[in-house]
């Protein structure tokens, strides 16, 4: 009788079909025990799984984590004040601000027990009109691959006549990254004067290089709170 004779093949497809079971169960498991990535705005929402996934290895199905666009800083402590009622606090919950309005953030005793507050960027990058240094989505990449992403939306596209090498010159990277193309723009003349924010983002994820240490810190934090928190497989 040769080996192949010999193999139960009744045995093979049980073992196949328990660990397809368990690859199910795990990732249902990963969503039932998951970490919450809660972001400011459609932007981030785009571009944070492309950073996160693509560029940084954290899988989001196998990590557990859901990202949820909570719509501008305004809404933050009520997003906050929300999960604090609900059974969701007991879960994992990162939320991730822009560092241009502190008066809006959560104060660290009104979170949730499992709650981190994480900044974007994790330094200052600008100063504002108010004499506040911070920053926010967009400062959290170099400047020129700011500059190199607003070239690459539509609205760029469709004015050849605005060149990058005159806004370069225009650009201060002490002041805030995207009030300063709205500006060039305006002064261009132009009638539409506000490039896409969701095309820039997805355009900075796609292309930086290096990945800003602002989303490696983003990363690590993942991991470390998984690493805490491991999903229980439930068959």
């Amino acid at each position: 009788m040769s080996d192949r004779d010999s193999i139960d093949y009744g045995v093979v497809c049980d073992a196949i079909a328990a660990e397809q079971a368990y690859d199910i169960a795990s990732k249902n498991s990963a969503l039932e025990q998951c970490i919450y990535l809660f972001v400011e705005g459609k932007s981030e929402e785009q571009a944070f799984r492309i950073l996160l996934e693509e560029g940084l290895g954290i899988n989001f199905e196998q990590f557990g984590v859901i990202i949820a666009n909570y719509n501008g800083i305004g809404n933050l402590k009520h997003v906050v004040r929300l999960m604090n009622k609900t059974l969701s606090h007991e879960r994992p919950m990162i939320f991730t601000f822009d560092d241009d309005n502190p008066n809006k953030v959560p104060k660290t005793s009104h979170l949730p027990a499992y709650a981190h507050l994480f900044k974007i960027p994790q330094f200052p990058v600008v100063d504002f009109p108010n004499g506040q240094q911070g920053g926010s989505f967009e400062e959290s990449f170099i400047p020129n691959d700011f500059i190199e992403a607003c070239f690459e939306t539509a609205l760029l596209k469709g004015n050849p006549n605005i060149k990058k090498a005159e806004f370069k010159t225009f650009f201060d990277p002490k002041q805030p990254f995207y009030a300063q193309i709205v500006k060039f723009l305006q002064a261009k003349g132009l009638s539409s004067y506000a490039p896409s924010k969701v095309e820039i983002a997805v355009h900075l994820a796609t292309s930086c290089d290096p990945i800003p240490s602002t989303y490696t810190s983003l990363a690590e934090l993942i991991r470390q709170i998984r690493q805490k928190n491991p999903v229980q497989v439930k068959m």
